[in-house]
């Protein structure tokens, strides 16, 4: 007896089954992978130079971004900066960065914390959540502000004379 539910695979040669199983197969492989490509965004940070970003701060508004720059902390709050680009009369480029909680239980993290608790400058990597829009920031009111996500890379800087922010 047979079930009519079930496909009659014996009553056509099993080659045929098997091809009509790969063709299934494949239409469906073909499937998945343009639905899964075009179904998930690209959230990988954009990088760019500190610099270009401050130069530009509408184009990284509210979006994460991977940049590298100078971190010192002061009585309030972190600044970040660069010596190539700082603020002129003109042309506010003050920024602060806010860490997290548990923003210091990775090695990188204790690394920025010691270096910035003996109040001594860091460069630093990182992807963070930038804001040009919405300051000022802070309770020293700086311009833009980034939201830590990741630090890529911590190193202790020697102080060049009248480097510090103080």
């Amino acid at each position: 007896m047979q079930n009519s539910c079930l496909p009659n695979v014996f009553s056509r040669g099993r080659g045929d089954a098997v091809k009509g199983y790969v063709l299934r197969l494949a239409a469906l492989a073909v499937f998945c992978s343009v639905f899964t490509s075009q179904a998930v965004p690209d959230t990988r940070p954009q990088g760019v130079s500190y610099c270009d970003l401050l130069s530009d701060p509408q184009k990284y508004d509210k979006r994460i971004v991977a940049t590298e720059a100078q971190v010192q902390s002061s009585e309030h709050e972190v600044h970040v900066y660069d010596s190539k680009c700082r603020s002129t009369a003109t042309d506010n480029r003050s920024a602060m960065i806010e860490l997290p909680e548990g923003w210091n239980s990775t090695k990188l993290g204790k690394r920025l914390s010691r270096i910035l608790r003996h109040h001594r400058i860091a460069r630093v990597e990182f992807e963070a959540d930038f804001y040009d829009r919405g300051g000022p920031f802070g309770p020293e009111a700086t311009r833009f502000r980034f939201v830590l996500q990741r630090l890529a890379s911590v190193h202790e800087v020697a102080e060049p004379h009248g480097e510090e922010l103080h």
